[in-house]
């Protein structure tokens, strides 16, 4: 039996040794192979490289900046190049803002009077595709982009290289190299809206909304999806921007992003008939909700907060055995940039008591890498104040989407909170 065991032995060594020989022996082959592979690839993309910028003067890169002639201020640009042959500037762009948050790469030429000769996407780790159409339409625009419409169902993607490219034409703006090309009213009021009515745009910045019809100087409007609320768009003597929030309350805004609400009474008036008109009734399914997380029989009194402009779309006071209690109905956008929903009861101090929530990952039967205990997540709520909130406690792992949605919902309550006890202090 010994015998039989060590003989064994002796072949599982010799059978070993002759596969290690022939493993040696092949890798001995194919290394010259690999390493002359490997040799022809570099030689390739340095005749490539030199190729595509033949006699540029390099202007900076992001690599040395201290021997770089333009001061930049942009992480997305990685490097500039002039070629005076060519008359055109060659960018080299960088943006880790897309869908899955991996670098995507680009490279751009603009040519000395500011116009976009060419837009090429080098790599991107996206799993959707951008299509031909969307580089191609960068091409003759000016610093304004007004003519490049993102890629619907690619809007985190796509709008991450459309400000890729704006940071491009910003950065040779800033260094003097051409002028800014002028925006139109229309532009510029659109563009303003992210920044004063984040609850009608998901995190990309890209407006959710139904289109409205006006009515004589209200030109159009946008109605969100979310029901937070309606943006108008007002002509007349001087174009304006008019928001109008389900919490009430009308703000309109000129060109220069400045309130100018109380020099028109008259349209102030008729925005509130215009969203009131188009506004959507949440008041029973917002009774029912917060009816689970109040004492039975409380009464929800809503309030207004006027001038807030985020995803909650209507809120409460109720007086309880406990005191006064807050109830705020959130809807940020989620998966798809679908509207989730979120009722929070907050006490007197602003902290949350009690949380209710609908789906919090949408389309599941999509997504199995993504961790969530939902009893322990929601638990991880309570308690917690604007000051005690870090962002961590909203985190969903594997579900980006669905854990922006939660801190949007909990900024924006908070936000509300403090906007409600500012009013009434």
């Amino acid at each position: 039996m010994k015998k039989q065991i060590v003989t064994s032995i002796l072949c599982l060594v010799l059978l070993l040794a002759v596969l290690g020989a022939g493993v040696w022996g092949v890798n001995g082959f194919t290394a010259p192979i690999v390493a002359e592979n490997e040799r022809l690839a570099a030689e390739a993309a340095a005749e490539a490289e030199k190729a595509l910028l033949g006699d540029s003067e390099l202007l900076y890169d992001r690599a040395d900046e201290a021997a770089s002639t333009l001061a930049v201020t942009a992480d997305t640009v990685q490097s500039v190049y002039r070629d005076a042959t060519k008359e055109t500037y060659l960018l080299r762009l960088e943006t880790s803002e897309g869908y899955s948050k991996q670098p995507i790469k680009l490279l751009l030429t603009i040519d000395f009077e500011g116009k976009v000769v060419d837009l090429s996407i080098e790599e991107n780790p996206d799993d959707k595709e951008l299509g031909e159409e969307f580089p191609q339409s960068f091409a003759g625009q000016d610093s304004t982009l007004a003519g490049v419409e993102l890629v619907a169902g690619v809007t985190f993607s796509s709008s991450a290289i459309r400000g890729a490219v704006n940071d491009g034409f910003n950065t040779l703006i800033d260094n003097g190299l051409f002028a800014a090309a002028e925006k139109s009213d229309s532009q510029i009021l659109n563009e303003l809206i992210p920044l004063v009515y984040p609850g009608l745009v998901n995190k990309a910045g890209v407006p959710q909304a139904e289109e409205l019809a006006g009515e004589g100087d209200v030109l159009s409007g946008l109605k969100a999806t979310n029901g937070s609320g309606f943006a108008w768009f007002v002509g007349g003597e001087e174009n304006r921007l008019a928001v109008s929030t389900a919490l009430g309350g009308v703000t309109v805004y000129n060109t220069a992003g400045e309130d100018v609400t109380v020099a028109d009474p008259a349209l102030v008036e008729q925005i509130a008939a215009l969203s009131a008109a188009n506004a959507e009734d949440f008041s029973a399914k917002d009774a029912k909700n917060f009816g689970r997380l109040l004492p039975e029989g409380t009464e929800l009194t809503a309030i207004e907060i006027p001038g807030y402009a985020g995803c909650v779309t209507s809120a409460y006071s109720a007086e309880t055995p406990d005191g006064t209690r807050y109830a705020f109905a959130a809807r940020p956008y989620g998966y798809a940039n679908e509207p989730m929903e979120f009722y929070f009861v907050l006490d007197e101090n602003g902290a949350i008591a009690a949380l209710r929530t609908g789906e919090l990952i949408l389309h599941s039967d999509y997504f199995s890498a993504y961790e969530l205990d939902e009893a322990s997540y929601k638990e991880g709520f309570i308690g917690l104040t604007g000051e005690s909130y870090t962002g961590e406690q909203t985190l969903i792992t594997g579900a980006t989407m669905s854990s922006d949605a939660a801190a949007s919902a909990v900024n924006d309550v908070f936000a509300a909170f403090d906007r409600l006890v500012e009013s009434e202090g």
